[in-house]
């Protein structure tokens, strides 16, 4: 019906002397049930969007002379960038406090390396860290390299980039490669620091 669903309500008026109780028309209730909304297949593939109060659903940048950009997000990366002759460089939103991930990464260079080895790198790092402001917060960026600084140019190297976002989450950017192209790319990777804008949190939550 285009009017919608009728449904007729009849009340049984039973009687003690009588089983067969007639239908009266003061027993008849008419309801119009609204329609139900048709939905289209935009609708039905549209994702639901929930604050989350973590990650950013949208992040912004300049990229400096010589920088591409090889994907938007992707799983858990908010972007790929791709500098010197090719190699990555990740945007990731993560937990950890600073000096924990730095530690991690100088594990990464060197797996093999005393935990006190790898404390002592990691101050060194840390004492000669680099800083911008982005967007009134301080970002951090450090250049680790294997073996640490008496390693030459051919070793593995990682320069990466740590924004605070909230008390539990860092929004990490980070080159792994040769260490000359890390050290050429060092004043570039500052100012790409420099230049980063992320909008409200906000995450996509698939239904």
């Amino acid at each position: 019906m285009t009017s919608g669903l009728v449904l007729i309500i009849a009340s049984l008026c039973v009687s003690g002397c009588n089983s067969k109780a007639a239908i009266r028309s003061s027993d008849i209730r008419r309801y119009i049930a609204p329609k139900e909304k048709t939905l289209s297949p935009a609708d039905i593939a549209r994702p639901t969007r929930r604050p989350a109060g973590e990650r950013p659903s949208e992040i912004e940048y300049d990229l400096p002379a010589g920088w591409t950009e090889l994907s938007g997000p992707t799983g858990m990366r908010l972007a790929t960038l791709a500098i010197g002759d090719g190699q990555e460089v990740s945007i990731i939103p993560a937990a950890g406090t600073l000096r924990s991930n730095v530690e991690r990464w100088q594990k990464q260079l060197d797996a093999d390396a005393s935990a006190e080895t790898i404390s002592s790198l990691v101050d060194s790092a840390m004492e000669k860290a680099g800083s911008v402001d982005v967007q009134g917060k301080k970002a951090t960026v450090v250049l680790l390299t294997q073996s640490g600084d008496e390693a030459g140019d051919d070793v593995e190297a990682i320069l990466g980039g740590m924004l605070p976002m909230t008390e539990e989450m860092t929004l990490f950017v980070k080159f792994k490669g040769a260490s000359a192209v890390a050290k050429e790319e060092q004043k570039k990777f500052l100012q790409f620091m420099a230049s980063l804008r992320m909008s409200a949190a906000e995450s996509v939550v698939e239904e």
